[in-house]
């Protein structure tokens, strides 16, 4: 049965990957949880907390962690929310700076994991891996 094939390779590609992204990341003095916390805030602008942490289907407690330790490293600055219980956040001079420098390293490792596919194909694969990811966000429940 195909799918099982499709999982397992999946499965098998996440530790080589992680491995590779970490050297990338912790040559900037980076974990690989802070640079997923920096990407999104860059796509974003600015975001909670609480955005973050619905983005990357985690809670909150770690996310506060991360994000005190990007404050410290001057990567992120609180900015005002609409309330003093919202705490919003987003990059700062430095951040965008460690954000491009992770994203051109990144890319050159991206590059050579889908080398040898065609535009058209490596479009196919992102619409499947996208319909994967929504319905591991539906708890698994059938459309």
């Amino acid at each position: 049965m195909i799918f099982r094939e499709i999982f397992r390779y999946l499965l098998l590609m996440e530790r080589p990957m992680a491995h590779q992204f970490d050297n990338v990341v912790g040559s900037l003095d980076l974990t690989m949880a802070q640079w997923k916390v920096l990407d999104f805030i860059e796509k974003s602008g600015t975001c909670t907390l609480v955005e973050i942490s619905r983005h990357l289907s985690v809670k909150k407690p770690p996310v506060t962690i991360t994000i005190d330790s990007l404050e410290r490293k001057r990567f992120v600055k609180q900015v005002p929310g609409k309330d003093r219980r919202e705490r919003r956040v987003r990059l700062t001079g430095l951040g965008k700076e460690a954000c491009g420098m992770c994203r051109n390293a990144i890319d050159e490792i991206e590059h050579h994991f889908l080398n040898g596919l065609s535009g058209e194909e490596q479009k196919t694969l992102l619409r499947a891996l996208i319909t994967i990811w929504t319905n591991l966000k539906s708890g698994g429940q059938s459309r």
